[in-house]
C-alpha cells in the first residue's frame, strides 16, 4: 500500500449549480453516520479534512 492520499479542500457548494467544473469526480455515498466523512479522512490521513459528527446529518454542503 502506497501513503497517504495527497487531499485538499477546494470548497463547499449547496447545490450542483455553484460546483466548479472538473475532468474527474468520485462519491462517497451512503446513509447518515455510516462513517463517509471518517473514510475520506482516514484515506488522507488527516484528521480534520472532512468534518465529523455523531449528530446524524451534519454535512449538508458538498466539499470539494
Amino acid at each position: 500500500m502506497t501513503g497517504p492520499l495527497q487531499l485538499t479542500f477546494v470548497t463547499s457548494a449547496v447545490d450542483a449549480k455553484t460546483l466548479p467544473n472538473s475532468p474527474a469526480e468520485v462519491a462517497v455515498v451512503g446513509r447518515s453516520n455510516v462513517g463517509k466523512s471518517s473514510l475520506i479522512n482516514a484515506l488522507a490521513n488527516h484528521k480534520q479534512l472532512a468534518r465529523v459528527s455523531k449528530t446524524p446529518g451534519r454535512t449538508q454542503l458538498i466539499n470539494l
